[in-house]
């Protein structure tokens, strides 16, 4: 209040005992209380006053005129004044009767009108009308709230419940519990986030946590916990997440992914029109494929339309062939180009050098070395593939190398340096307790420690190195899935111990295990790299790994029976019954491009290393892969679409050769040079390519005493030779194997001198390998020769392995030798990545006859039974091989199915492990999940892949018990891998 300011009076009610009274104020309400009763308290006995005062006039009337009535009587008849009077009467509307009893007395004055309360009755029906009014809206039980919460109510459930009101009004017992449940909801009951204290602190949560990251459990498991820990999400909300993600995870898993059917048609095998052993092994004498000159020109008349074929699959052999049966099973149309006449990769003699004329010119040469370990996983990857209408493998069985004679031996490795007196050293691996029989001999011969009795490691060094290897084995499916896992998951995934050791060199553990023992170091180094002839100081210590638990697994190696054409003429069939064609002579020049599918590539960015200065961007788009042009000419290329980058069932081209073939051999230069390569291909070095030396033997194999097992002489695990130092007694380890290249002058290929970051040295060095760049650096090394007696050099006899053989063909044998292509064949160049280019001095027969006379001298030496029993001998062409299985192969991110490039794909033993049988199976089905659209949720969650698909929809072939086995090459052996035969239940519901 201001001061000096009078009060203003108060607008309300005074205090009682005041001044003042207010107005409309009903005689019952006390002064100071509050009603809303209107109706009590105020209209009520207003009009209970106004009603009594109508009636006490109404009967004032009455009463006067009654009077006036007697008055009238009186007169209209003196004489009869002791009779008796008429009365007035009021009727119960209010009318008024008079009983004249006078005649003769007709006009009287007219009653008085009744007005509305004439009588107690009707005032006492207004009050009790009042009262009922009073109660109806101002009682705390009134009727008209009870009516509008009825109304409300049945309005709500109307709202709510719809169709099921009825229900609720039959079982009231339901809205009660559904009122219950609001009333929880509303309170934060149902709340997903926890309303309580943690259990535990924050702190404490992230402690937990970093433990769980650092004891590798699963991610899924990891964020799970977090989001209860940190986030505060109830366990039923967990619960209810999980149970959510399990079931759209459930839909994922039996939906058909991309092109593939729901049900998909089990074709008839290729021998179904044979009705014989001698046309099922004239149909096996015949290459796989058909020739390009025949087919091609009805297929490239225009753009190929996707209803034709969809996808073209480059390369030959067992791996490109069963990219192409599982992409056929999966709906799409392939076409698959093979450089060669047999798609399966085999050779023949050439009739026009063969000295035995053309009589021979159908024996296959199987020059991949069809070797396979591990059958009982391998099948499980090759079953969907080959799968017809009689059988659930395709016909195809598969033999075990060597016989029960020999313990099914399958390797024979001679090390030099590890013998008496600087002699090599010779074991041999065979199927049975493996890894037990290498303890037990390097215990024996080589000075390690002794295994216990009952067979375990015990004081063994051999035996607790391999023990380790199969650990980290264990870990190796992860590392290739993620070659088709995007790099975002891969990076958010820990690493397995397999990851790890690949980017790490053998020689490393190596030394770390056999610090004393350098017979055991050469000796496990020897079986754990016999494909290649690369030291263990620049071997990647994954693939020593694969290759070391290969050997032990103790199953063995097994051979298709009918060599790899039967094994290859059964997924060719696949291919062509879904659709699809195999052609062969068709080799491919370059890869084409669609550039208007993006926008032009920014300007070149300068560095200050001009070799590796590109005008490629990381985020800058790739034009897409449309297409191959052939070596003469012709093109084979995709009609226009418009797939995006991202589109599964968009056309795709999958090259099988390799990635340095792919980027390097047939990517276009303008390609290459404006866009990208994959991530670290330009650190990655091809291997030395291989020579084929093919011998044709007179007489079968009982015949020459010839056994199944192959021959290795390993130079690169040679004995190292350690020095000690005699003044402070302190070892230093000497290199294993022998070298037989240089390095350039300064240049160190120690292992303590390699780059220590090696992931980021690799996929951040820019730049790939063009014709200046080969010019320009010339790899400096002296030359090297193939030299009997020492070189590397693999001897395999084919036929032996194959029980088949010698009904099918005859009385002979093949044998094939492969060396390396040394500086007479081909010249290194250090570009990047190495390269070698195959000189034009191999067609002189003369230097090929030399070469061959240094291998026959080598054959001899170790199979002197076979001096006189040579048909005929040939070089065979170069063969380029894969990546130099070093640690920059596996460290490079770029190595990996999809490309860069949209629409390109690649597959083979480049993503795996080369050298191998088993490797190009895996790196085809790599690729295959890859283009049909297989995602990361599906491999890792799901367990989901290109084959179990194939299980799940193929329709499954219908065999009796009683009909006798159908198989693709008849065969009298007993050692063939029955027990790795499909069963009919498993290959529906075994992944």
């Amino acid at each position: 209040m201001r001061i000096g300011k009078k009060p203003s009076r108060s607008r309300f009610w005074p205090k009682a005992g005041q001044r003042g009274k207010p107005k409309h104020i009903s005689p019952e309400v006390v002064i100071g209380q509050l009603t809303p009763d209107l109706v009590s308290t105020i209209y009520g006995p207003k009009f209970k006053d106004l009603a009594n005062t109508v009636l006490e006039q109404y009967a004032d009337e009455i009463l006067i005129y009654e009077e006036e009535v007697r008055e009238l009587q009186k007169q209209a008849s003196p004489s009869s004044e002791d009779d008796e009077l008429d009365e007035a009467e009021v009727g119960a509307d209010g009318s008024i009767e008079i009983n004249n009893n006078s005649p003769g007395v007709d006009d009287l004055p007219p009653p008085p009108d009744a007005p509305f309360f004439h009588s107690q009755y009707i005032i006492d029906e207004m009050g009790e009308m009042m009262d009922e009014t009073s109660k109806f809206f101002f009682s705390k039980e009134g009727a008209w709230k009870a009516q509008v919460n009825a109304n409300k109510f049945e309005r709500l459930m109307d709202e709510k419940y719809g169709i099921f009101r009825p229900f609720l009004k039959e079982h009231p017992q339901v809205e009660e519990v559904i009122r219950s449940l609001q009333r929880k909801y509303a309170t934060g009951y149902f709340s997903p986030f926890r309303q309580t204290a943690a259990p535990i602190p924050k702190s404490t949560a992230v402690v937990i946590l970093f433990m769980m990251q650092r004891g590798k459990m699963r991610w899924e498991i990891v964020v799970l916990s977090g989001v209860f820990l940190l986030i505060g999400l109830q366990p039923w909300a967990l619960v209810l997440i999980i149970a959510t993600v399990q079931a759209l995870l459930g839909v994922r898993k039996n939906q058909a992914v991309g092109k593939m059917k729901k049900t998909i048609p089990a074709v008839e095998s290729y021998y179904e029109d044979c009705n014989s052993k001698e046309e099922k092994f004239q149909k096996l004498q015949q290459p796989v494929g058909t020739p390009g000159d025949r087919v091609l020109p009805e297929l490239i008349k225009g753009d190929v339309d996707s209803s034709t074929f969809d996808t073209i699959v480059l390369g030959s052999g067992p791996s490109a062939l069963y990219t192409g049966a599982l992409l056929s099973r999966a709906g799409r149309k392939v076409l698959l180009l093979c450089p060669h006449e047999d798609a399966s990769g085999c050779m023949t003699l050439d009739p026009s050098k063969s000295k035995v004329g053309s009589k021979y010119k159908n024996i296959p040469f199987d020059v991949q070395s069809s070797n396979i370990s591990k059958l009982s996983q391998q099948i499980k990857f090759l079953a969907p593939a080959l799968s017809t209408q009689t059988d659930l493998q395709g016909g195809v069985r598969f033999a075990q190398v060597g016989t029960d004679a020999d313990g099914h031996a399958f390797e024979i490795i001679e090390i030099p340096g590890m013998g008496h007196g600087g002699s090599s050293y010779m074991t041999c691996l065979s199927a049975g307790n493996t890894k037990a029989q290498l303890m037990e001999e390097a215990a024996s011969f080589l000075g390690d420690g002794w295994p216990n009795a009952d067979g375990t490691v015990g004081n063994s060094g051999v035996g607790a190195y391999l023990s380790a290897c199969e650990q980290i084995n264990a870990t190796s499916n992860l590392f290739y899935a993620s070659k088709i896992i995007p790099d975002t998951v891969n990076n958010a995934r820990s690493q397995s111990s397999y990851g790890e050791c690949a980017t790490r060199y053998a020689a490393g553990l190596l030394n770390q295990s056999f610090p004393l023992n350098a017979h055991a170091r050469s000796f496990i180094a020897a079986i754990g790299m016999r494909q290649e002839n690369i030291r263990p100081n620049n071997t990647c210590l994954a693939a020593h790994v694969t290759h070391l638990t290969a050997a032990i697994s103790g199953e063995g190696m097994y051979y298709p029976v009918g060599g790899p054409r039967a094994l290859c003429h059964a997924l060719a069939n696949i291919i062509e019954r879904n659709g699809g064609r195999v052609v062969t002579k068709a080799p491919v020049r370059e890869l084409i491009f669609d550039k208007d599918s993006v926008p032009p590539p920014p300007p070149p960015s300068v560095t200050n290393d001009a070799t590796t200065s590109t005008g490629k961007e990381d985020d800058a788009p790739c034009p897409r892969c449309v297409g191959v042009q052939l070596h003469d000419g012709r093109s084979i290329k995709f009609a226009k679409t418009d797939a995006g980058a991202d589109d599964k069932n968009a056309p795709a081209v999958i090259s099988t050769t390799g990635l340095v073939d792919t980027f390097i051999r047939m990517l276009p230069d303008d390609i290459r040079t404006q866009y990208k390569v994959p991530r670290g291909l330009p650190a990655l070095s091809e291997s030395r390519p291989l020579v084929k030396a093919l011998f044709l033997l007179e007489g079968s194999a009982t015949d020459l005493n010839l056994g199944g097992a192959d021959y290795y002489r390993l130079p690169n695990a040679a004995k190292a030779i350690d020095e000690i130092n005699q003044q402070t007694g302190e070892v230093k380890l000497g290199e294993i194997g022998w070298s037989n290249e240089t390095t350039e002058a300064g240049e160190s290929s120690s292992e303590e001198n390699k780059e220590e970051n090696l992931v980021d040295a690799i996929n951040n060095e820019e730049g790939a390998a063009t014709e200046s760049d080969v010019d320009k650096k010339r790899r400096r090394t002296r030359n090297v020769k193939f030299e009997s007696g020492s070189s590397w050099v693999h001897i395999a006899f084919p036929s032996v392995k194959d029980p088949s053989f010698e009904e099918q063909h005859g009385n002979v044998s093949t044998c094939v030798v492969t060396f390396e292509a040394d500086d007479d064949f081909v010249q290194c160049f250090e570009s990047k990545p190495k390269l070698y280019v195959v000189k034009q001095s191999i067609t002189d027969k003369s230097f090929t006859d030399r070469v061959l006379q240094r291998v026959k001298r080598d054959l001899f030496d170790l199979y002197p039974q076979l001096e006189d029993k040579v048909l005929h001998a040939e070089i065979s062409p170069i063969i380029s091989r894969s990546l130099m299985h070093n640690p920059e192969r596996y460290a490079a991110k770029g190595v990996r199915a999809d490309t860069p490039y949209p629409g390109l794909f690649v597959g083979g033993s480049d993503l795996t492990v080369s050298g191998s049988f088993s490797a190009g199976i895996v790196g085809g089905w790599l690729a295959a999940n890859a283009v049909a659209g297989y995602n990361y949720i599906d491999l890792l969650f799901l367990q989901k892949t290109i084959t179990s698909d194939i299980e799940q929809f193929l329709e499954v072939p219908v065999i009796s018990a009683e009909d006798e086995e159908d198989l693709a090459v008849p065969f009298t052996q007993t050692h063939v891998a029955e027990d790795y035969a499909v069963e009919e239940t498993e290959i529906a519901t075994e992944e």
